[in-house]
């Protein structure tokens, strides 16, 4: 059974399970394990056309039960299907640190809908597994073609994140665990990190904003000196640059927005985000639950695909890295 990888079954009613069984049938994903309620997968439509396929592996004797060329799937108990997608984090979280699977493919779930009637305080997947692998902090890290982008705050509210920065402990913590994450999971030897501004114009030098002299600046100096080699704040709009593109490895953001729009018109849906800092592999694909391409023939697999791909990859890079 090795480099299983587990995907949890995200929003039932979303895209996610429709890519993940048109995928495995096109035979472009084999060693997975699906995190899922097995009843409330039978209502899906999609799903009855691949039953006669369908591999569960828990047993009462609770031996695991993989089998090759098979849609595998751990199934367990739940009463609705906000607690069955939240489950499915639970126990493929749980998979990984047993090191019965390699890494985690979060398929797309509905934010709203597990604080409504489940957990208030759930805020996303990276957040969760944070908590859940108990680390003070860890990166959102997005990723297309080699172009790593990453924001310092992620899921708050615009009017928090100048007091959010404020917090001259989390931007450079940040940094240093996103450069020691470029070495170990992408094995960049030498990572070259540029990072922006909060403010238009970088703060024009004040005069929009002091943040980049009283905030930015001085923790760029700090991390240099312990030998991060990094760039900046220079102005958020032009950092990404074709020029810059061939000269750094790393583009810093200061919050999500910032971050995720180049991010998403660069890779046109077919970038993964990646969760750095954890004891974990965890990726997701760059799309939503879109439940109005269900039933079409227009959505794409490539994200997804390039997920799987760099589960197995990171994998690859942090066990060479253990042995050097």
């Amino acid at each position: 059974m090795s480099n299983l990888v587990a995907i949890t079954i995200g929003d039932i009613n979303g895209i996610g399970i429709d890519i993940l069984i048109k995928t495995w049938e096109f035979n472009k994903i084999k060693k997975f394990i699906l995190f899922t309620d097995i009843e409330q997968l039978n209502t899906n439509i999609i799903i009855k056309k691949i039953k006669n396929n369908i591999n569960i592996v828990n047993s009462d004797d609770k031996k695991l039960k993989f089998q090759n060329n098979k849609f595998n799937i751990y199934t367990y108990k739940t009463k609705t299907k906000e607690e069955n997608t939240y489950k499915s984090l639970k126990y493929a979280y749980e998979f990984c640190i047993k090191k019965i699977c390699i890494g985690i493919i979060t398929l797309p779930l509905r934010k709203d809908l597990i604080r409504k009637r489940l957990n208030r305080k759930f805020i996303g997947h990276t957040e969760y597994f944070q908590k859940l692998d108990k680390k003070k902090y860890s990166n959102m890290i997005l990723f297309h073609n080699k172009i790593i982008i990453s924001p310092i705050t992620t899921h708050i509210e615009l009017k928090k994140i100048s007091e959010k920065i404020n917090n001259k402990q989390l931007i450079y913590n940040q940094i240093y665990n996103l450069n020691k994450t470029l070495k170990i999971d992408f094995n960049i030897k030498s990572p070259k990190l540029i990072v922006s501004g909060l403010n238009p114009h970088a703060g024009e030098k004040g005069y929009i904003g002091n943040e980049e002299i009283k905030i930015i600046t001085p923790i760029v100096k700090k991390l240099k000196k312990i030998g991060i080699n990094i760039d900046g704040p220079l102005s958020a709009d032009s950092i990404l640059i074709k020029n810059n593109l061939k000269k750094y490895d790393c583009f810093i953001f200061m919050y999500h927005d910032q971050a995720l729009i180049p991010f998403k018109f660069i890779s046109q849906f077919s970038g993964v985000n990646y969760t750095g800092n954890l004891n974990i592999i965890r990726v997701s694909p760059d799309h939503g639950t879109a439940y109005n391409l269900k039933k079409t023939k227009e959505f794409k697999n490539k994200s997804f695909i390039n997920c799987y791909k760099l589960i197995n990859q990171i994998y690859k890079n942090r066990s060479l890295n253990e042995k050097s």
